[in-house]
This record gives structure tokens, sequence and C-alpha cells, in this order.
């Protein structure tokens, strides 16, 4: 984008090649983690909290001052962008609290302007947007702490674009919306076998488990745009690890068997080093946790 504002969509970290930088998952400086919606998914016209979740290498940041606001320009067709670049200027509507933790109302044109509807009058460079692998739509939220800049995706209830009425119906009163994921417990092995988070070695290779709670991977109706009929998907899940030591083999993870898992290198020096995960579902939902460990000598 042509806007230098430190810019991060949250709807996934990833990692890339070249590494022109720090790994993603080093926490070196002032990161926001993750904007998350309850509930996860809305009709427009209702109102989600949105928490803005952010941490710098001593913990997280709570009580800060973030600036919020609702995007209302649409993405042009020719912009090979997820958002509007006009949503970092003047194509948002500001939210007026600007509490960390905030409530807001959808507005009630998101279908028609991020949705499969058609567009508002006058806006003759939008179109009806596809929807994501899910069959999802969402109504992006620009959020600033600082010098940070980033774009959270509220999943939005919206009707079902190329269906025939009885499957549209149908996809109505059978669909289940999203709920954010949670994860359980953190546990860690060494060479195979469980070491305790407050014992472990430093300098050292570990494998870090996140135990993912059983009902967090939801299965969801989808309308095929193909078959042209409704089907049942379930959810991928994806596990972001970071922190400010250490270092991790991999910053992204799949989720397998309700288990997400990477290989952390321990950092040297001893001491309570704080891990940070976020648990990301395919449908725009998320979990951010923290977890204290102990490092000692060997």
């Amino acid at each position: 984008m042509k806007h230098q504002k430190g810019f991060i969509l949250l709807l996934g970290l990833c990692h890339c090649v070249p590494d022109f930088g720090d790994p993603v998952s080093l926490l070196s400086g002032t990161r926001i983690l993750a904007i998350r919606s309850e509930p996860a998914e809305v009709f427009p016209g209702e109102s989600v909290q949105l928490q803005l979740y952010a941490a710098d290498p001593r913990g997280a940041l709570t009580d800060q001052t973030v600036s919020w606001a609702l995007c209302t320009a649409s993405k042009p067709p020719v912009e090979n962008r997820t958002i509007s670049e006009a949503c970092l200027d003047d194509g948002a509507l500001p939210v007026a609290d600007t509490r960390q933790t905030v409530s807001v109302v959808i507005p009630d044109d998101a279908c028609a302007r991020f949705g499969p509807e058609l567009p508002p009058s006058g806006d003759v460079e939008a179109r009806p947007r596809d929807p994501d692998g899910t069959g999802g739509y969402y109504q992006p939220v620009r959020a600033r702490l600082g010098s940070l800049w980033a774009v959270g995706l509220v999943r939005i209830r919206c009707g079902v674009a190329g269906a025939t009425p009885a499957v549209a119906a149908q996809y109505r009163r059978e669909y289940v919306p999203n709920r954010n994921p949670f994860a359980s417990t953190l546990s860690a092995q060494q060479g195979g076998g469980a070491v305790a988070l407050s014992a472990l070695p430093t300098d050292t290779e570990i494998t870090l488990k996140l135990g993912i709670s059983a009902d967090a991977q939801e299965s969801f109706l989808r309308f095929d745009l193909q078959t042209h009929a409704l089907t049942v998907s379930q959810e991928a899940l994806r596990v972001s690890w970071l922190s400010a030591h250490g270092s991790f083999s991999v910053a992204a993870t799949s989720v397998q068997d309700a288990v997400g898992q990477t290989t952390w290198r321990t950092p040297s020096t001893p001491g309570a080093v704080l891990l940070w995960t976020v648990l990301r579902d395919a449908r725009g939902g998320v979990s951010v946790q923290s977890h204290w460990v102990d490092v000692h000598r060997r």
C-alpha cells in the first residue's frame, strides 16, 4: 500500500521467503496480536464487542487508547487487496469509544458494501463481493494503537448468492454462526518425553503442543458454487506462536487431531519467559492466550 503506517491485516500471521528482518514470531517490540469479535459472526445491524490484543516484550498491553473505525469503502475489483485502500483514510466511520475493548453496531448496509448484495447506489466502482472459501463475507474494522495500524475482519451473515429460493431458505434455517475457538492447555516435550513448563532447559529444542478444545473445530454449512448445493465442511484451525525470547522453527502451524505444535529453541539465559499463542479458525474466529514458562540452566 502507499500508506506507510505499519499496516497489518489480522487474518493470520505468515512467514515468507526471503527474510527481510526478524522472524514474525519474535516479539521484539510493540505488536498488535489480534482483533477479536464477540460474537464471531453477526447479522448487519447487530452489536459486537471488539477487543484489540497487543503486547510488547514485557507482556500484555492493557488499558491502551485505540482509535477504531468501521470501513465503509467497498473494494474496487481492480484493487488487488483484501480491503480498499480508502479504508485507511476517509473511507471509514470513526468509533467514538477509544478503549481497548469497545461495542459497535455493524452497519445495516454491510452486505451491500462487503457481501453479495448490490452495492449502494452511486458506488460505481464496486460490485457484489465473492465469498471466501468458507462462503463468508466480512466487515473490515480499522484500529490504530500509537503508530501501529491493523485491520480485523468481522464475519457477517448475508444471503446466499446464486442459490434457488428453496436452497437459500434451507441455508437460513440450518446454518450455525461461527463461534470463536478456544485452546485448553499448553504442554512441552523433549526427546519424546514430557517436560514441565516450569523446568525447561536452556538452549534446547522443545516441542510445544497446544491442546485445542473438542468443540473448537466446528462443522458448518456452505453453499457450493460449483454444484449449487449445500454441503457440510469442517473448519481448518491455525496457531501462530510468538515470544520475545528463544526461536520457533515454524511461526504458524495447522491444527491436527486437536493439537497445534511447533518446535521452540529455548533461550540461553535462564528465567521466566512469556509465550503467546493466537488460534484462528477458517471463518474468522480468534483466541489469544499467554503462557508463562520457566527456563533453567541445564
